[in-house]
């Protein structure tokens, strides 16, 4: 894929016969138009035709570690710091620079509905060679530079009480620092008690038409996207964070051929720049171009019946003197998702944390024979889930095994719509940006809305998520066997076995509930897993059993056979949201 994008690159839109003004667009990020139709493979069918947005730099790290140790007596003395730098960038502009072209039948089909079948591959093809293209857009994208650091620091006392008995304490201090964008070009989080410029005018309109179920003083439309450094809110895409992660060791000789061992510690998870971007709507987008509105009887571009395709000028200037959507930034401000649905990660964002402990016993059997048994478990909480925040109260859903279609029905009845733009007329005049934008949503242009989206909270959000609510949960328990045979007489084994239970608390069965209610079993975990391992000495060669000297000595000498065994389960199956009323007993196997 790399190298066809380099290929992709050679080529600026006047090579394939697009205006010159493409080219400007495009500057310094020109490659080859891309160009698509239902039917046929273009380039293996990803994003080879479109300039990556972390184009130049995807992410990297500058880190710095310093260790010191110091012997007192019994005790072995250890500290450190540990500090980090993490980037991501993108420094050109991303997307579909040269354009991106669009082909159906539309256009050369017998019926203008679309109800008769008819040919794609061919008649496809056919509007390419003619040059009447379906959909005609270009993007322009800004960049983004992020960066959060990591600072941490550990000491360590590792102290022999007593011949027997070894004592390890430690504590690891953690603060990773909440990312920033270089010039606050991101949406950082939802607040759901900011006002609305609409909330007046829709709750007003609610009035006029309200629902039995919801009176109008309860339909309130309240909170909105909160862009980063603006109005004194906060740079961080999400907070920073102090951690504690304690760790507590021990090694006990029983007698000269038994140990035992434990340990705990705590651990957490690193949230950075290298593994999340951020979320710049406004900053980019899409220049469409609107071809006809009658089905090709009257062209808005070109003149295909002269011979004329819009793909002469693709992009023409309009009225207000422009070819091209400029972004719009952090205009919209808390408006900016609405009507759209949006999923972000909260600004109160945990990072993962994990316990974990560990209890063994080894055993000298002979020599050479060493056999082990432990156990070891851990509990992971605060794990981010992706809750719905507009989740339909629980009273408006049906209950039972069985589908209820008169309460689907009623919940998507279409009812009147309160955030009809109509209602939000002075906006032409307060806010004619945001005015603007409204009307090319349909969340505000069409006069009905289904029953449901007026009876969830945010009704005007069209679908709200956290995508980090710390609620997640997980804990695992295993049992470990192990048995080596040291390297003796030519021959050595290592044998492990180890029985694994884990399950996870990390799916909401219903979207109106706020935290997860069942454990689940893991699909990740394997619960029974064996391996071995043996190398054995061929008995040919200098002080073996054969061939002791002589060309056999040099032919056959010094050779060593491995065999390696390994068993496992593989993931348990997930069958989904899906229930089966039958009699399981009536199937029958296949002869």
């Amino acid at each position: 894929n790399h190298n066809q994008r380099l290929g992709t690159r050679k080529y600026k839109p006047t090579d394939v016969g697009l205006p010159a003004y493409l080219d400007q667009k495009c500057e310094p990020d020109c490659l080859l138009p891309r160009v698509i139709w239902p039917g046929m493979t273009y380039w293996n069918g990803d994003m080879i035709l479109s300039v990556p947005l972390d184009q130049g730099h995807n992410g990297w790290q500058q880190s710095a570690k310093f260790n010191f140790s110091h012997v007192r007596g019994s005790h072995s003395l250890r500290a450190g710091v540990d500090l980090r730098q993490h980037y991501r960038t993108a420094v050109v502009n991303g997307g579909f620079t040269s354009g991106n072209f669009t082909f159906a039948n539309n256009f050369v089909r017998k019926d203008e509905d679309g109800f008769t079948p008819a040919g794609t591959l061919g008649l496809t093809w056919a509007t390419f060679a003619l040059g009447m293209p379906t959909g005609m857009s270009i993007d322009t994208n800004d960049s983004y530079a992020l960066m959060n650091p990591y600072y941490a620091g550990y000491v360590q006392d590792t102290w022999r009480a007593t011949r027997k008995l070894t004592l390890t304490f430690g504590l690891r201090i953690e603060y990773e620092k909440g990312p920033t964008e270089r010039f606050n070009r991101a949406i950082g989080y939802f607040d759901p008690n900011l006002e609305l410029p609409i909330a007046a005018a829709a709750q007003a309109a609610y009035a006029r038409n309200p629902l039995p179920e919801l009176p109008a003083s309860q339909f309130i439309v309240k909170g909105g996207t909160v862009y980063t450094g603006v109005n004194g809110t906060p740079r961080e895409l999400w907070q920073s964070e102090l951690m504690w992660l304690p760790r507590l060791s021990a090694a006990y000789q029983v007698s000269s051929k038994t140990v035992v061992r434990g340990g705990y510690g705590i651990y957490f998870d690193t949230l950075n720049v290298m593994n999340q971007a951020a979320d710049q709507y406004g900053y980019s987008r899409a220049t469409n171009t609107v071809l006809t509105t009658d089905f090709g009887e009257n062209w808005l571009v070109g003149d295909p019946q002269n011979n004329i395709s819009p793909l002469t000028t693709p992009f023409p200037v309009r009225a207000n003197g422009t070819r091209f959507d400029a972004p719009l930034q952090n205009a919209l401000g808390s408006m900016a998702r609405a009507g759209q649905g949006f999923t972000y990660t909260r600004y109160d964002r945990q990072h993962p944390r994990v316990q974990r402990w560990r209890v063994g016993v080894q055993r000298e059997l002979s020599s050479n024979i060493l056999v082990e048994g432990s156990y070891w478990g851990q509990w992971a909480d605060r794990v981010g889930l992706t809750r719905r925040l507009d989740a339909l109260p629980e009273q408006y859903w049906a209950t039972g095994n069985v589908r209820n279609n008169a309460v689907a029905t009623e919940m998507n009845r279409q009812v009147p719509n309160p955030f009809l733009l109509s209602n939000f007329a002075s906006l032409q005049s307060t806010n004619p940006v945001l005015y603007q934008h409204l009307s090319t949503l349909g969340a505000f242009t069409s006069a009905t809305v289904a029953k449901n989206r007026l009876l969830r909270p945010f009704p005007h959000m069209n679908g709200l998520n956290d995508n980090s609510d710390p609620s997640g949960k997980a804990r695992t328990h295993a049992f470990e066997f192990n048995f080596t045979k040291r390297f003796s007489r030519g021959f050595n084994l290592n044998a492990s076995y180890t029985r694994m239970f884990q399950d996870n608390k990390t799916i909401m069965e219903n979207e109106f509930e706020s935290a997860p209610r069942i454990w689940w079993p893991s699909d990740t975990a394997r619960p029974h897993r064996f391996t071995a391992t043996a190398i054995v000495e061929l008995p040919f060669g200098r002080g073996r059993q054969f061939a002791q000297s002589g060309i056999l000595n040099h032919i056959l000498g010094g050779w060593q056979a491995a065999v390696t065994y390994e068993f496992q389960n593989g993931p348990l199956l997930s069958w989904g949201n899906l229930i089966y009323k039958g009699d399981i007993n009536s199937f029958e196997a296949d002869a």
